[in-house]
């Protein structure tokens, strides 16, 4: 009965979430590229908003109605033969391949990054217990200040299927395919699939900047750079269809704020953009050429629009921090600006030369992948603008872009130094900790940006367009199909290279989960659930060895909190006599994690 029933949920949640999807598209008519992201966007809004309400569950409830709801109606009319089901492209049956290969690989993989089991699965588990946000009483969820947009929509899917990391991940995986599916809608001319191999081509390659946490983990510094493009391809898509341009920026950049602390940064990069894009003039109409000027009604309704997108895109992150200041008043978060933090003050005056040149070597060392990608991107860049213009004898936008983007690059890093400075508790500060995650999440913006500003270009600059006769006279000459057709085939060829790479590389930490620190706490205790806020009310006292610094550095406390869903844990890397020696008594369970940290006899108390 319970499989019957997980088997149910299953289906319904499937059935709803396609019943949103052809609900946004046939009723709201918003392109096939946008729908999937535009969707679980404004889910995982309006999950925000209940959760904040303290109705989570309820709101769930009423989202699966809502899109079962949907599916009828979907239903109805396939019935009546009112819609169709659309046809099949060679770019749809490529990326469904693909979808199908990570999706397949992504529900066996198994939460292995330390960040996981310190805040992002963690809170997730929680959320899918006690379906409410964690309120300042609640030490089992050391970081409540974190924004939790991407693990209410994972609980959202988790909810009604299984409990499982797999599934978790799939959640969060599903966003980022819908973020690299509304990429390729910046394509106008859907028959030059050049354009799409160069952007599968592109978007592959961008896996290389997440090579540390890949898509095996929670963390979202790679989803946020990705939120970003999505939204950067709905202004450009909707660019002369003002207010419904205001509207999917609204649910995207809403939700972008509200994903991490520095979501309001990416979505700022994204929304400046759509602001550009609403008070540009397109196409202008003989009256107002005549005029030489925009009419004033339409001033006036981008002017609103232009109010409204700022507003739906602060007013998410701003009640967050109503949240915090009220429902947590009294709570410290890691990252408070001044010191006092969660995890100890940041560093003084004395240590700011250290820290600071420290900062400024790893920026620019050119063994780090972000600094490899930004002088490649450079480079290329460059190079490609030139041979526009002196070969092709056209103007290229990317020149334009190469300086925006290494401006935003630049802006990053100074926020990044700040923080180290002045935000971050001293004993991360003085180690970079996460430097490189966070100096890559930046750079796949900047190179995604750049390769969507490439695909532009390109359509604009083939010497014959495809028209309604057909695309048997979309060449100039022989050597130009065949040098089109080398194209495809090299960009194609890269793309599958790199994602190949990614799922064997994925295979790999797949096979060896039994030796890593999670994997050994699973195989020992287990992981345990619990209905509500209850957790496990015992006292552990956990001996590990402290190689790689997993019990200096907590890593190994947070992993056996979580798996075992107990607040009270302590570790011991064995060293320590006396504290083994008072552990009968004083502790409900021991767990010897590593048999070579056990110095000292050990009794348990039952």
């Amino acid at each position: 009965m319970e499989l019957t029933g997980k088997i149910l949920r299953t289906a319904a949640l499937c059935l709803s979430m396609w019943g949103y999807f052809f609900a946004v598209f046939r009723f709201g008519k918003v392109k096939i590229w946008f729908v999937p992201i535009v969707t679980m966007a404004g889910m995982g809004l309006v999950l925000f908003w209940g959760a904040l309400a303290g109705v989570l569950k309820q709101t769930a409830g009423l989202l699966l109605l809502g899109g079962l709801a949907g599916a009828v109606s979907f239903l109805v009319l396939l019935c009546r033969k009112r819609i169709r089901l659309p046809g099949l492209s060679l770019f749809g049956v490529c990326f469904a391949a693909g979808i199908i290969v990570f999706v397949w690989l992504t529900l066996s993989l198994k939460l292995v990054h330390y960040d996981n089991f310190s805040h992002w699965a963690l809170i997730v588990k929680y959320l899918l217990s006690a379906d409410q946000l964690p309120g300042a009483d609640t030490e089992l969820i050391h970081f409540r200040d974190y924004p939790p947009g991407s693990s209410l929509f994972i609980y959202y899917i988790c909810r009604y299927a299984v409990h499982s990391q797999g599934v978790m991940l799939l959640a969060q995986n599903s966003l980022i395919f819908a973020c690299f599916f509304s990429v390729f809608g910046i394509v106008r001319e859907k028959r030059r699939f050049l354009l799409y191999s160069f952007l599968g081509m592109g978007c592959a390659v961008l896996s290389y900047l997440n090579l540390t946490i890949r898509i095996n983990s929670l963390l979202v510094d790679f989803l946020l750079p990705l939120l970003s493009m999505a939204s950067f391809a709905v202004s450009y898509r909707c660019r002369e269809e003002k207010g419904k341009l205001c509207i999917l920026q609204i649910l995207l950049l809403g939700y972008t704020g509200i994903v991490k602390s520095t979501g309001l940064f990416f979505a700022g990069i994204a929304g400046v953009y759509a602001l550009w894009k609403i008070f540009r003039q397109e196409k202008a109409s003989p009256e107002t050429i005549l005029q030489g000027k925009t009419a004033p009604g339409k001033r006036i309704r981008r002017f609103l629009y232009a109010v409204l997108l700022v507003i739906g895109m602060v007013l998410p992150f701003l009640a967050w921090r109503y949240h915090l200041e009220t429902d947590l008043a009294g709570f410290t978060g890691k990252f408070e600006i001044g010191g006092g933090g969660s995890e100890g003050a940041p560093v003084g005056e004395a240590l700011y030369d250290a820290v600071t040149r420290d900062f400024i070597r790893m920026a620019l060392d050119p063994e780090e992948r972000a600094v490899q990608v930004f002088l490649l991107c450079n480079v290329l860049s460059l190079a490609a603008v030139l041979f526009a213009r002196l070969k092709m004898k056209r103007r290229w936008n990317l020149g334009k872009a190469l300086v925006i983007a290494d401006i935003v690059v630049l802006l990053y890093h100074v926020g990044m130094l700040y923080m180290y400075l002045y935000t971050m508790p001293a004993e991360e500060a003085l180690r970079l900790a996460g430097f490189e995650r966070y100096a890559c999440s930046i750079m796949v913006l900047a190179a995604g940006m750049l390769i969507m500003v490439t695909v532009t270009d390109m359509e604009r600059s083939f010497a014959v367009s495809i028209d309604e006769r057909g695309p048997y006279r979309a060449y100039s000459s022989p050597a130009a199909k065949r040098r089109y057709q080398y194209g495809v085939l090299g960009t194609f060829l890269v793309a599958v290279n790199f994602l190949y790479s990614e799922v064997n590389g994925l295979r790999s930490i797949q096979q060896d989960y039994a030796n890593t620190l999670p994997g050994r706490v699973e195989r020992i205790v287990g992981d345990h659930w619990y209905e509500g806020t209850e957790t496990d009310e015992k006292s552990y006292l956990v001996v590990a060895s402290d190689r790689e610094g997993q019990v200096s550095d907590g890593e190994v406390r947070y992993v056996c909190r979580y798996f075992l869903w107990a607040e009270d844990v302590d570790v011991t890397d064995g060293t320590d006599g006396e504290l083994l020696e008072e552990a009968d008594g004083k502790y409900d369970r021991v767990i010897i994690l590593d048999s070579e940290a056990a110095e000292y006899p050990v009794y348990v108390q039952r």
